[in-house]
């Protein structure tokens, strides 16, 4: 009987179709090789590199450093107050332990100066720039000792 032909048998003429089994193979074959196609293609969105993906820009800024002597030695307890040059608005904070400050959340679209004072003498005025483009900036500022 050749493959695929039909055949009835005996009195109640039951139907048989028969497959080539090299037709079945083939069709094994290509359900593996299309499961492994998505599994690779899987795999390979898997590890794409992160740095392909477009990375976001942020959309704020935070500054920060430390108070300091003219000695070098951290200040804790020094007045630090950034202005925003477009709005005027002025922020107060006081350095912590070691002499740290830190703003965060400040514009990038915004110009601002920043000074510490300590004991009525004030570090020089340093200026933060919107076409500075880094997101963190580390300031560190200076408090001379007051002239007697």
């Amino acid at each position: 009987m050749e493959p695929g032909e039909i055949t009835g048998r005996g009195p109640n003429r039951k139907v048989s179709i028969e497959r080539s089994s090299a037709n079945g193979a083939l069709q094994r074959r290509a359900s593996i090789l299309t499961a492994f196609l998505l599994l690779l293609l899987g795999a390979a969105g898997f590890f794409v590199t992160p740095g392909l993906a477009k990375e976001k820009k942020p959309q704020t800024r935070t500054v920060s450093g430390v108070v300091f002597d003219n000695a070098e030695n951290p200040i804790e307890g020094a007045m630090v107050e950034l202005k925003d040059l477009q709005t005027s608005k002025v922020l107060d904070i006081y350095s912590q332990e070691g002499g740290q400050y830190q703003f965060a959340d400040l514009s990038f679209s915004h110009d601002y100066t920043i000074k510490a004072t300590y004991k009525g003498s004030s570090s020089e005025v340093r200026q933060i720039s919107s076409i500075e483009s880094r997101a963190r900036l580390v300031l560190n500022l200076t408090i001379p000792q007051p002239s007697k």
